[in-house]
Order: C-alpha cells, then structure tokens, then sequence
C-alpha cells in the first residue's frame, strides 16, 4: 500500500513544471503585447507632429512665389560696360605672387612665359629635380591646375657640349629636364593632356654663352600658358627673341637705374668757365 501512495504521489509531481511552463510563456506574451504597444504609440506620436509642422509650415507657404523672368542689363548701363571676370588676368597676379630670383614670368598678349632657371631645379648635367624645386612646383601646381589652359614646358641648355651615356648631347639633357618638370606637375594634379615637352638644347640662348652668368641664364625651363592652342607662342620659340617683357626682371631694373644715373649732365659752374 505505501509503495502505490509513493507512485501517485510522484505523478502529481511530474506535471507541476507545466504550470510554471504556462506561467512563462504567458509573461512572454504579455511582453511582447506592451512592447508592440509602444512601439505603435510612438508611431502615431511621430505621425501626428509630422502632420502638425507640416500644417504650421504650410500656412504661409501654400501660395508658391512665382519665379521673376531675367532682368536684362542696359547695355550702357555701368555694370554693362564694366570688365568681365578675367580668369587669365587673376593667373598672372596668382604667379607673379611666386616670382623670385630663379622664377621670373613675362606676361604677354595671350600667354604667359615662366622662365625658371635650371640652377634651382637640377644638378650640373643631372634631370633630375632637387628637393628643393618640389615646393615652388607644387606652388605653380596649385595655382595652373585650377583653369584648363594649354602648357607648354621647353628645356634649354647652354653650348657646351655633354657626352654622357644617359645623355649624348643637350636635345636629350634638355628634354628630359621639361619632361621631369612636366612629370612633377602632373602628381601635383595638373592634368596631362594638357602638357607638352620639347628640348630644343642650345638653341634660342637668351644671353651670351661667352659669360658663365649668360650660360646659366640659358639653362633654363621654359613654361608657356597660353589661352588657347591657337596661340603661335605655343609652337614657335623664337617669338620670345622678338616679343619686350612686360615686367622687367630686377637686374634689368638695376642696370637702367645706374645708367641713368651715369648719364646724368652736371651742371658747369659759372665760375669755371
């Protein structure tokens, strides 16, 4: 008799862990009921103040402004007759701001020519650039990369002649030397459809190659920014043998001074004569 007691006993037992089953899954479910309640209430929350601004904004703004045609400019008003923006004119005061002893521009009708000397970009008989051409470069860089206008880099050397591997005469030297300043342009984003590299070597000297101050002056990259293709300069060196700088370089300024302060007439003195 009490081992069949101990059995039902057990029996009873083995069902109570439903209850608590039942218990759990009904807070779960009562759970998920309030949390799909605020979830809904905020949603209406967020619909209605939508409705609301757009009701507030709405009530002076139903009626559009209705777009006024173009007012067309006297032409012989002031503003009319005014100088347009010059993008090629704000180029030339941008780099004459980077003018200094080895960077010289002289502007011209339709171009600008940038004389660099090639003692501040290159080794003796080297092409390749110095560190300290990288910063001036990048400066030119930033300013030229801005407007789409054709470049032209030449290279020149002065007479005397180089007889290197690399280098068999000064077309090749003066070459590679435009072609490594055109290489630094283009990393410093100008765009390389608009460059062009020439090395003409001892031609077209801008100085007397008798001195060592003219020969370094003919060592030289030469860079042309022009406003369009058509511009002759672009194609023909020996335009600059014929074309007067419209900014003097300041030895040019110097040597007038003195000469005109050499050709000063002194007064004669009444007494000696």
């Amino acid at each position: 008799m009490q081992g069949r007691k101990k059995k039902a006993d057990n029996h009873e037992d083995a069902h109570r862990w439903v209850v608590s089953y039942a218990d759990f899954i009904t807070l779960l479910f009562a759970f998920f009921v309030v949390m799909y309640a605020i979830s809904s209430v905020n949603v209406s929350k967020y619909k209605s103040l939508a409705q609301g601004m757009h009701s507030a904004f709405a009530k002076k703004g139903d009626k559009k402004p209705v777009d006024e045609p173009p007012k067309l400019k006297d032409p012989n008003s002031p503003e009319a007759t005014s100088n347009p923006k010059d993008p090629f004119g704000d180029l030339v005061k941008s780099l004459a701001e980077l003018q200094d002893s080895d960077y010289q521009m002289n502007p011209q009708d339709g171009w600008i020519e940038l004389d660099i000397k090639a003692g501040a970009l290159f080794e003796s008989g080297s092409a390749e650039l110095r560190p300290i051409a990288f910063v001036k470069l990048m400066q030119i860089a930033e300013v030229i990369k801005k407007l789409p206008y054709p470049i032209a880099l030449e290279g020149y050397t002065d007479d005397v002649p180089i007889y290197t591997n690399q280098y068999p005469s000064n077309w090749e030297l003066s070459a590679a030397r435009a072609a490594s300043v055109a290489r630094m342009l283009t990393m410093f984003g100008v765009g390389q459809s608009r460059i062009t590299v020439t090395g003409f070597g001892e031609q077209y000297p801008i100085a007397d190659n008798a001195t060592e101050e003219g020969r370094a002056k003919n060592r030289r990259v030469n860079m042309i920014i022009a406003k369009d293709k058509t511009v002759p300069r672009l194609l023909n060196p020996a335009i600059i043998m014929k074309t007067p700088k419209l900014i003097p370089d300041e030895d040019e300024e110097i040597s007038k001074d003195n000469d005109k302060q050499n050709n000063k007439i002194e007064p004669v003195s009444k007494e000696a004569s």
